[in-house]
């Protein structure tokens, strides 16, 4: 085999890791969205246990607290290996090991199954966040309206 054709053959692989790589991308990302519309809702039922007064407080808190699906998926995809996903959820020990270690490689493998969760991990947090502040803006029990 001469000096092209392994080249050649370099590149291929290369190609196709990358769009299989968009592929599963645009897959989560489709996935997101549908979980996003669901969290609005909940959101939304929320903010109807709420006085008048308090619910833009909330919106406003919530808005800011919140994290975007789609943007985690895509940094544990993309930029995973050294853990840049895990600063975003806001797990700075996690991001520094997963630093310490991105010369293994392991971190970068492990962040690949972590993107096809990330919805899910991003809805808890996401979740958690709007029931910790329901109840510092005077909401009487989240769990009674998420059921």
């Amino acid at each position: 085999m001469n000096n092209s054709d392994s080249t050649s053959i370099i590149l291929c692989v290369s190609c196709a890791i990358t769009i299989g790589l968009i592929a599963i991308a645009v897959f989560l990302i489709k996935k997101s969205v549908d979980e996003g519309k669901k969290s609005e809702i909940e959101v939304n039922q929320m903010i109807q246990g709420l006085p008048q007064e308090k619910q833009m407080v909330f919106l406003m808190q919530y808005n800011a607290a919140k994290k975007n699906p789609t943007i985690a998926i895509l940094l544990a995809l993309f930029l995973g290996g050294i853990g840049i996903h895990k600063f975003y959820l806001g797990q700075p020990l996690a991001g520094i090991l997963y630093l310490l270690f991105c010369w293994t490689g392991i971190p970068a493998i492990i962040a690949f199954f972590e993107a096809l969760v990330m919805t899910a991990k991003v809805g808890k947090y996401n979740k958690e966040k709007a029931m910790e502040l329901y109840a510092m803006t005077g909401g009487v029990n989240p769990a009674m309206i998420l059921k």
